[in-house]
């Protein structure tokens, strides 16, 4: 039989690679985003690494309480949660955002922003996960937003450690995003993309990870998208 008698099948297609503005500090980013605002804070403990983090001085949530006018974080690990609330303070809930009812007391803060940094590439449910934080936003108003961060699918980092033989991946994600096929799952959730930036990953301060930082802000200044990450601020459409 002829190959003519089966029709060519179009299983994928190009885009140009999108651009934004690249920032040279994911927390300070996403901090000025938060500042003097009401922010339910998703993932905020950052388990496993809660303790690590509130001793070393790097955990978000720690510096988020400082700069937004009120806080309430939100954690579906219960203990990194009373760790928190033991030597920080504040406002907290163990409760997942997919789950109707754990969002109808969420609801109740009000928030003006939703921020979930760097959390979905640990959700197993990745559209669940956002369709729950949509519906949320859409019960408080119109207004609230979403920023939500995540590493980036095409970093230079990724080419570099492949050319290598590496793959070199956190032991508790799940999923890893393009910048086009994070914008494809948060619109098909019933959110509407508003602004993109993108992010860099200090390497830390070895020769090799020196080398390393040169390169990724080089390769990010040619092409964004080369960038270790991506935030994108979104709105709930009606």
């Amino acid at each position: 039989m002829s190959d003519s008698a089966f029709p060519t099948q179009r299983i994928g297609s190009s885009r140009r690679v999108l651009s934004a503005p690249v920032v040279a500090d994911r927390d300070a980013l996403l901090l000025s985003l938060c500042a003097r605002r009401r922010v339910l804070h998703i993932g905020c403990a950052d388990s496993p690494l809660s303790a690590h983090k509130l001793n070393n001085g790097s955990l978000l949530h720690a510096k988020l309480l400082k700069e937004a006018s009120v806080v309430h974080g939100v954690d579906i690990d219960r203990d990194s949660v009373d760790l928190l609330r033991r030597h920080l303070g504040g406002e907290y809930s163990v409760a997942d955002v997919a789950d109707p009812l754990a969002r109808a007391n969420l609801v109740k803060f009000n928030p003006d922003v939703v921020l979930a940094g760097d959390v979905i590439e640990h959700v197993r449910d990745a559209a669940s996960f956002l369709r729950g934080i949509a519906a949320l936003m859409r019960e408080v108003s119109n207004d609230v937003e979403l920023i939500l961060s995540t590493p980036n699918g095409l970093s230079v980092k990724t080419a570099v450690n492949t050319l290598v033989g590496l793959e070199i991946i956190h032991p508790d994600h799940v999923s890893v995003f393009t910048p086009a096929s994070l914008g494809r799952l948060v619109s098909d959730c019933g959110l509407s993309p508003r602004s993109r930036f993108f992010y860099h990953v200090d390497a830390g301060n070895s020769l090799r990870a020196r080398a390393y930082n040169t390169v990724a802000r080089v390769a990010a200044r040619l092409r964004p998208a080369f960038s270790e990450g991506q935030v994108l601020v979104c709105q709930a459409v009606a």
